[in-house]
């Protein structure tokens, strides 16, 4: 648990301070948005808004604080390897579930409001590209955090997860959607993307 406290113990008092912040903008998107659709919508769309842009702000920071007494980065290639460690070593478990956890909460929201990321497949892409990157940038800052593939195919299966649960219930209620972007045809007429 101290390890846990001295690694990530700075994200409580950041989210404490965000929060506010966070609350204040939500209700100014749904001042907003209340002109042109009902309370519940603005809300509902305000605060998957909110949220996502707040998880991936923690997202960032956590994965972006460097790590105490580490000044060089190190580069695990080999997929599995880090699992293996963790399970057979009696390792620290928390570091598999933080990385399952840790796009999963971005997996489920942001389908409800992306319509091209309407499916698990699309959500599995777009993270596996997002975790690819996190990690680029933590070797290259070298923040003395381990850069490993199985962090990448970890937070992509978290992601995949959190898709599964929203596209089921956005298929229902497709109300909170962000249409796609429209462009014109040949004849004139607007065609969905």
């Amino acid at each position: 648990m101290e390890v846990l406290l001295s690694s990530f113990g700075i994200l409580l008092p950041v989210a404490v301070i965000v929060l506010p912040f966070a609350l204040f903008t939500w209700r100014l998107l749904v001042q907003r948005r209340r002109r042109t659709r009902p309370t519940w919508i603005a809300a509902s769309t305000a605060g998957i808004d909110v949220g996502a842009v707040l998880l991936a702000a923690l997202v960032l920071a956590l994965t972006m604080i460097p790590v105490a007494g580490g000044h060089t980065s190190s580069l695990h290639l080999v997929p599995g390897s880090d699992i293996v460690t963790e399970f057979a070593d009696d390792g620290a478990l928390w570091q598999i579930a933080g990385n399952l956890v840790l796009l999963a909460p971005l997996g489920a929201l942001v389908p409800l409001r992306v319509t091209r990321l309407h499916s698990v497949a699309r959500v599995a892409w777009a993270a596996f590209v997002a975790s690819g990157a996190i990690e680029l940038t933590q070797f290259v800052l070298h923040v003395g955090r381990v850069t490993s593939t199985d962090d990448v195919l970890l937070n992509t299966l978290g992601a995949a997860a959190g898709a599964t649960l929203s596209c089921g219930w956005k298929r229902d209620h497709e109300v909170l959607a962000i249409p796609a972007p429209r462009r014109p045809t040949r004849e004139g007429g607007p065609v969905r993307v």
